[in-house]
């Protein structure tokens, strides 16, 4: 989400629609209230289920797959005392004590900017620091990310190649102006990011997910469930374990729905099942709910270790490694007296300050979890040079100064900008 109001704008400027705004007042007033009434007239079917049920449907043949965040889920919370169960000697460091330490990755959105996040860990890997991680968390350009981080340094080449060669063209379709008006759910089509995903999510990559959650590891990706207004989270080794002949197609729908930023991208739908009947839900961009996640509610770490006899006392379990895909701090900029550029500043502020503010929430749940916390973001001082929403180049200059930082490890922080200890 983070780069949601610069797809959007470029979007609208491919189609002229901009044009809309220097019109004589009466013309525009006109115009504004003609594509309201013809927008308004094309809502395309679907069949959603019913709002006092919304919370009750599951996907049809996998169950406990998926919970709410901020609700503890007994599924996910014994899925993950399991996992203690399942470790793989030697997979994670111990404590003096024996006991093993956890650390976890928390990648942020930021669309294009995901080329950042993916030189991070590349960089990370050639360093030889870069840790087997417990838990892998993944939103937005994220949820991309996220399998390739999960599955470890072997996959670094492929993450490399996604956000390296990777063009606009490469993940979305432009409509044209009728498109919008009458098949309105979107401004572009996301037909090559589904090919994209298509590629490199096969049959083989999942099979390997399923090693991986099966040897003790865990893969979670957020999506937005846009009728419920709520982030839902996706135990995506558990549908990669789950031998449904339909586990590959929701593998790649849920990191397609968590790419997926509304109005600039259509939202994908998934069949579920309620009382015998099947129905949509409607999925989004994770990013519009929050920029990264980690535990959510949905799950007690500390109940975990010490119901698996792992953890007979309190103390460090470990880290959570958060990879913020954008810039924290201020951009100043001249804004002009236009709707588009003060509504985008706008948006584009409430997002920068909501990544930011996932930040405090991180921090603080990480010390009541007894996990230390570490982050790194973009540097302030770089200055995009993009010719395009998804500029190889661009990316490239991202996935460069990603990987110094991750091959030099001296740039990840322990406290959030303006983060206060004490009051």
């Amino acid at each position: 989400m983070a780069g949601l109001f610069q797809i959007v704008r470029r979007l609208v400027g491919y189609m002229k629609i901009q044009r809309i705004f220097t019109m004589h007042p009466d013309k525009r007033l006109v115009m504004s209230l003609l594509l309201v009434m013809l927008s308004a007239c094309t809502a395309l079917p679907r069949n959603p289920v019913p709002v006092e049920d919304i919370r009750q449907a599951e996907i049809p043949g996998m169950p406990a797959v998926r919970a709410w965040a901020g609700q503890f889920d007994p599924d996910f919370q014994a899925d993950l005392e399991l996992s203690v169960q399942q470790e793989v000697p030697g997979t994670f460091p111990l404590h003096d004590d024996g006991y093993p330490i956890y650390h976890a990755l928390a990648l942020s959105g930021g669309g294009s900017s995901g080329a950042f996040g993916a030189g991070i860990l590349n960089g990370w890997s050639a360093a030889g620091t870069r840790p087997d991680f417990k838990i892998v968390t993944g939103i937005s350009t994220g949820a991309l990310i996220a399998p390739f981080a999960f599955l470890g340094p072997g996959y670094d080449e492929q993450l490399k190649t996604v956000y390296t060669t990777t063009q606009t063209q490469d993940i979305l379709e432009r409509l044209n102006l009728f498109r919008i008006l009458f098949q309105g759910e979107a401004f572009a089509r996301t037909t090559p990011l589904k090919n994209l995903i298509k590629t490199h999510f096969d049959t083989g990559f999942l099979a390997a997910v399923a090693a991986a959650h099966n040897q003790g590891r865990r893969l979670y990706v957020g999506t937005t469930h846009m009728d419920a207004q709520m982030l839902v989270v996706w135990n995506m080794g558990v549908i990669a374990n789950s031998n449904h002949p339909d586990s590959l197609a929701l593998f790649r729908k849920v990191i397609l729905a968590s790419s997926s930023i509304p109005a600039a991208f259509p939202p994908v739908f998934i069949e579920v099942e309620l009382d015998g009947r099947r129905y949509d839900e409607m999925h989004t961009d994770g990013g519009t709910v929050t920029q990264v996640f980690f535990s959510e509610g949905m799950v007690d770490l500390g109940t975990t270790a010490r119901a698996a006899g792992r953890m007979q006392r309190d103390g460090y379990l470990g880290t959570l490694y958060v990879i913020r895909n954008g810039r924290l701090g201020p951009e100043p900029d001249q804004v002009r007296r236009r709707l588009p550029e003060i509504s985008g500043r706008a948006i584009s502020t409430m997002i920068k300050y909501a990544g930011i503010n996932d930040l405090y929430r991180l921090k603080v749940a990480t010390n009541t979890a007894s996990l230390g916390f570490r982050y790194v973001a973009i540097p302030d001082d770089f200055e995009s040079q993009a010719d395009e929403m998804f500029d190889p180049r661009e990316m490239t200059r991202l996935y460069k100064l990603g990987y110094e930082k991750g091959l030099d490890g001296t740039a990840w922080q322990d406290t959030p900008p303006r983060y206060q200890t004490s009051w």
